[in-house]
């Protein structure tokens, strides 16, 4: 804190992203990019919060979101936390959501806007990576992106054999069968993760972290 008083705060949600992910993905995936940029930068990284707000895909098994009346308990829990860390010597926070709904990038919005109605000593960042310029595959829902992130992040946490050897042919794969059980890709709303590469997961996880840095050294220059 001494050296770079910054704290890294990674946001995830409790979700099904299909049989070779685990439940709670958005964390580990933001958590782990922390870690690394704390490592890179300085600072600290905070435990993850694992609560996020409702999606489309709020009814699928293991899956436990913020309802639409309840999405304030988030920014409460935000604002505090923010309160506590500026007390505390902070001078930079860096939130970033590792769960992509729209609903929860609109709390992060109000977030900041409350944030910054008064004079503050701590400068708030947010990162969402569903907004990061020229990622090499567009940000999902337990599908190659999502999969290959995690997998260069914690990868005895990713399981493709517990997924099927069946050959799909798909013109939409955010369709609504992905949402049908009986799919062999049920819960994964992208691109198909059993196309998964090492380079994937390298070049994903590096272009984000470049882009966390350099975000965060514009906010503070």
């Amino acid at each position: 804190m001494e050296k770079a008083p910054i704290a890294w705060i990674p946001l995830g949600a409790i979700e099904w992203h299909g049989w070779h992910a685990p439940v709670g993905l958005d964390a580990l995936t933001s958590s782990g990019l922390c870690k690394l940029a704390a490592n890179d930068l300085g600072g600290v990284a905070l435990p993850p919060l694992h609560y996020g707000a409702y999606a489309s895909i709020s009814s699928h098994p293991w899956t436990i979101l913020l309802d639409q009346e309840d999405c304030d308990i988030l920014l409460r829990l935000l604002l505090k936390t923010l309160s506590r860390l500026e007390e505390l010597g902070v001078k930079h926070a860096v939130i970033l959501t590792g769960h992509f709904a729209a609903v929860q990038g609109e709390i992060l919005n109000d977030l900041k806007e409350a944030w910054e109605s008064e004079w503050r000593a701590m400068k708030l960042i947010i990162l969402n990576p569903d907004s990061c310029p020229n990622l090499p595959i567009a940000p999902d829902h337990g599908g190659l992106f999502e999969t290959s992130l995690l997998k260069s992040l914690e990868p005895e946490m990713i399981d493709l054999s517990e997924l099927s050897d069946e050959i799909i042919e798909e013109t939409n794969p955010a369709g609504p069968q992905r949402r049908d059980p009986s799919h062999p890709l049920y819960g994964i709303i992208g691109a198909d993760p059993r196309g998964l590469t090492e380079s994937h997961c390298k070049e994903i996880r590096e272009h984000l972290l470049t882009w966390m840095i350099d975000e965060v050294n514009a906010a503070r220059s």
